[in-house]
């Protein structure tokens, strides 16, 4: 994302609630959502502790292809069970702003534990059915569930040139 346009994302954020000034503040432990890497399995984690308005989720899907780039990580795991919903102007924003930069910058498999939410199911399964031809891509009804199959889907560590 051009970084004026990050900057108008946060000034939105930050004009939004206090959750918004606290993601601000913390993108990797706030109250919508906790970011982490996972050495192990190589992948960006991210669990959603609540609904995200339009601007906050697309500043932590900026955050994520940050983290894929700086930790050189090809897979996301994502425990949607509490990210009630996905708005249409955001599953479009996803699949054909933010999916290909993702892409460039390593994204290859993605396995998420289910919304508990009918609209989150629906929401996000619509983006998931988009873009499974682009990427490895499956939801489960448990993150264990979730992990072992994203364990399974290792890819090699970058070696070091020379």
């Amino acid at each position: 994302m051009i970084g004026s346009s990050l900057a108008n994302l946060c000034r939105v954020i930050e004009a939004e609630s206090v959750d918004g000034v606290l993601l601000l503040q913390n993108p990797q432990d706030n109250p919508i959502c906790q970011l982490s890497y996972d050495r192990c399995l190589r992948c960006i984690e991210i669990v959603w502790r609540k609904y995200a308005t339009s601007a906050q989720l697309r500043f932590i899907h900026e955050i994520i292809i940050s983290m894929l780039s700086e930790h050189s990580a090809d897979k996301i795991l994502g425990d949607d069970s509490d990210l009630p919903i996905v708005h249409a102007e955001d599953q479009h924003w996803i699949i054909n702003d933010w999916l290909p930069r993702a892409r460039a910058a390593g994204l290859k498999a993605v396995a998420t534990a289910v919304s508990m939410t009918f609209f989150g199911r629906l929401t996000i399964g619509r983006i998931h059915a988009r873009v499974s031809d682009e990427l490895s891509i499956k939801d489960f009804h448990s993150i264990h569930s979730a992990r072992m199959w994203l364990k399974e889907q290792a890819t090699e560590p970058p070696t070091a040139p020379g």
